[in-house]
């Protein structure tokens, strides 16, 4: 009887050691799964630099970084580890996705214009081909007042816009008569000629020289093809190097890239080109105000310095935040 009520003592401690070793292994598989779709994610990222089709996972590199982290940290918790993640998740994505409203709302003035020199500010923005919302897009260029916009995706229902800024931006160039060419650059400046092309090895392009006034700039407005097809967009970009190595004098290249800075499409323009790029904010999608990748790039040639840091707008209905920047261009 003795030794029976001693089992009967012990089951209750067997039992709540029992739960403590489950306790304590609670989440840690799944942490090191999460830990370990990550780390993919980083790998694949990279590997970009080697096969092309891997590129898309760049796009996604900061967000990979972050789930990465996020598991790492939860992994070695002794408690809640699941939930640990999750919120480090969660708080990092919203910090990306704040991260250009609060740069926007501190920007820097780095330098002003010098003798001779033209101040410019120049922006890019993608309304989106569907967006219905034609009278805040207006307001929203209005409010930007650039001297340069370049505007990706001008749907039919926004071509009334360009008139009703012909008194702010009386010189513009559009090639909406190109197939596939929704775009338009507007300029307060003006422009001695301009085109668009598309259907060529290069992605859709509009281009608008500018006169004196602006140190003989030459304007590009770009919309490569979208991930995940990342082949076609690097034929692009090279048919794109080809066409601007073979084009002197200075440029101002901005648009739609539908690649971040950690791509491989990114790092050929400025590696292949020795272009200057002026943007890193991300500005896609603006659901929920939280962007979370920079697709929308502003690239000058050297020469051209930066006098402000880089800003992003309201989206006005669009899946896009407008770009700006301010900018010195030499004049002669």
């Amino acid at each position: 009887m003795k030794k029976a009520a001693n089992e009967t003592v012990a089951q209750p401690a067997d039992a709540e050691a029992a739960l403590a070793r489950k306790r304590r292994r609670a989440g840690k598989l799944e942490c090191e799964l999460g830990l370990g779709l990550g780390l993919l994610g980083l790998i694949a990222s990279r590997l970009g630099q080697l096969w092309i089709a891997f590129d898309v996972f760049s796009q996604f590199s900061l967000q990979f970084a972050l789930v990465t982290a996020a598991f790492l940290v939860g992994r070695f918790m002794p408690r809640l580890r699941l939930l640990t993640a999750f919120v480090i998740i969660t708080a990092g994505l919203a910090a990306i996705g704040l991260w250009p409203h609060v740069a926007t709302k501190y920007a820097r003035v780095l330098d002003t214009a010098k003798s001779g020199e033209r101040q410019l500010k120049v922006a890019s923005f993608n309304s989106w081909y569907d967006n219905a919302e034609i009278d805040a897009v207006q307001s929203e260029i209005e409010r930007i007042d650039a001297d340069i916009i370049t505007l990706v995706e001008i749907g039919p229902q926004h071509r009334q816009i360009i008139k009703d800024l012909s008194g702010r931006y009386p010189h513009h160039v559009e090639c909406f008569s190109v197939d596939f060419c929704h775009m338009a650059i507007l300029s307060k400046l003006p422009i001695l000629s301009g085109n668009g092309r598309t259907g060529w090895k290069g992605p859709p392009i509009i281009t608008a020289q500018l006169g004196p006034e602006a140190g003989n700039l030459l304007v590009f407005g770009v919309h490569t093809i979208r991930f995940p097809h990342s082949r076609a967009q690097f034929n692009q970009i090279a048919g794109f190097v080809e066409l601007l190595s073979a084009t002197p004098g200075r440029k101002l290249v901005m648009g739609d890239f539908n690649a971040t800075p950690y791509s491989r499409i990114i790092q050929t323009l400025e590696q292949n080109l020795g272009l200057v790029r002026l943007s890193g904010l991300p500005s896609w999608p603006s659901m929920l105000n939280l962007p979370q990748v920079a697709i929308d790039h502003i690239f000058v040639t050297p020469g051209i310095r930066q006098l402000e840091s880089q800003q992003i707008g309201e989206p006005a209905g669009s899946d896009h935040y407008p770009v700006s920047v301010q900018i010195a261009v030499p004049l002669q």
